[in-house]
């Protein structure tokens, strides 16, 4: 057992959980949500966020076009490799990183479309706001499946726990 635990017996993996995903949801596309709020009344902070979203998203497009491929084949094998590990072969510290690491890809995937719908059509002022506000709440939909879905693996992995004693 490592520091305690092995993937979801251990306390670290829950606080890992809860931190990644509150980072996750409140920064979409780089952007803090707090910044995309006060747009709204500011025009001096929309710029920023105008600012900051563009620099985001080139800087993402810029990633995908260099080793967007070879990065989706390591991710691809690292997750397939996890799958098997953990749903084939039981070895629930996979499971843990499957449960954690697939949905996360997954947003990597939308904020990277996003990064390139932003680019693509120029969107700048209240529509680029409503695509990072979108944005921000599908990450956290994803966040909460996942969740979710780690605590039923969770508990799915301990039968004893509903045993009467």
């Amino acid at each position: 057992y490592v520091l305690g635990g092995a993937g979801f017996a251990s306390v670290w993996y829950w606080i890992l959980t809860v931190v990644l995903w509150a980072l996750i949801c409140q920064r979409p596309l780089g952007v803090p949500y707090d910044m995309i709020l006060r747009a709204e009344r500011l025009p001096e902070v929309a710029d920023r966020v105008d600012f900051l979203a563009h620099i985001q998203a080139e800087r993402l497009n810029g990633l995908r076009e260099v080793v967007g491929a070879p990065a989706a084949a390591a991710i691809g094998f690292g997750l397939a490799m996890l799958a098997v590990l953990g749903f084939v072969y039981g070895v629930e510290v996979a499971q843990a990183g499957f449960s954690l690491t697939f949905p996360m890809t997954l947003v990597a995937l939308a904020t990277t479309g996003l990064a390139e719908r932003a680019r693509r059509v120029g969107a700048r002022g209240a529509e680029l706001r409503r695509m990072l506000a979108r944005r921000r709440f599908w990450n956290q939909v994803i966040g909460v499946c996942a969740v979710f879905a780690a605590t039923l693996l969770a508990l799915a992995g301990r039968p004893d726990l509903f045993q009467p004693r």
